[in-house]
């Protein structure tokens, strides 16, 4: 039970941020896009990634009034980060076929890959639980 409550918690919260800012960034004129956001090659040091990390802590109450936390960490700076859930996304679509959801169509991450990729997550440097608080 845990598992499900957790990807859905992160998934919904990486999607829906990537989701808000593309559909508002796109209506922004370009001159003020090209003005406030970072020029190509002027990102972080590679000293500076190497000691990035981050933690999704994502709060809930049920209807009975239990309180959880859910966690996804990972110690990598976020370049790597992505570049290892996709790659573990990926293998967990062409390895793991037998652990992969039947639903069909249009899927976020979760529905799609579930405990398939939750099972991978761990073996690549990823922390993720579920506290109940009360």
């Amino acid at each position: 039970m845990a598992a499900p409550i957790l990807a859905a918690a992160v998934t919904g919260t990486v999607a829906g941020t990537i989701g808000l800012g593309n559909k508002y960034f796109d209506r922004l004129p370009r001159r003020l896009v090209e003005r406030v956001t970072p020029k190509p090659g002027t990102g972080p040091s590679r000293k500076t990634q190497e000691r990035g990390h981050y933690t999704f802590e994502t709060y809930t109450t049920t209807t009975t009034g239990a309180r959880y936390r859910a966690t996804f960490a990972h110690n990598v700076d976020a370049y790597k980060s992505t570049a290892v859930l996709l790659a573990q996304s990926g293998l967990a679509l062409a390895l793991d076929r037998d652990r992969l959801a039947e639903l069909r169509g249009v899927l976020t991450p979760a529905a799609a890959m579930g405990d398939a990729l939750l099972a991978r997550l761990p073996g690549a440097g990823v922390v993720m639980g579920t506290t109940r608080l009360s």
